[in-house]
């Protein structure tokens, strides 16, 4: 009995190890095939509180690390996400897709931490991408320009 009790924990550890071993990351590229950007389709990506700014569906949002403020028909705060993938591959689809929804590029941070600035009308949308070890996170920030 003695002799197959670490047997069977040994057995159980390593079978745990190799279920939580992490895969292939996904891409959000929306580059099409004649390489005008563009979401994929409806099916890759959703909107949230902004009918302006698509998200991975590979993205889920964090609603405790998320914050939203409106009034007076003013929308701005700043949306958390998080989900499995490149940070490369999501820096490139808000970069690329964004344009479609009216967003214009005015600057960006590569590698590392990354951060992208956007402008729309009256609007500014900051995207930071934070690459960590199983999970990358997003987070979305959109405020009224002064």
């Amino acid at each position: 009995m003695w002799k197959i009790l670490p047997v069977a924990l040994m057995i159980f550890i390593l079978s745990g190890c190799w279920a939580t071993k992490e895969t292939e990351p996904e891409t959000f590229e929306p580059v099409s095939e004649s390489g005008e950007a563009q979401p994929k389709d409806a099916a890759d990506h959703r909107y949230y509180d902004f009918d302006d700014i698509p998200i991975p569906r590979e993205m889920s949002i964090d609603r405790d690390g998320s914050i939203l403020f409106e009034s007076q028909g003013i929308r701005a705060g700043m949306l958390t996400y998080t989900g499995r993938g490149d940070s490369e591959s999501l820096f490139n689809y808000f970069q690329k897709g964004l344009p479609n929804e009216g967003w214009e590029l005015l600057s960006y941070i590569k590698y590392g931490t990354q951060i992208q600035t956007f402008s729309k009308d009256d609007r500014l949308c900051i995207i930071r991408i934070i690459d960590g070890r199983l999970r990358t996170e997003l987070q979305i920030w959109i405020s009224p320009k002064i």
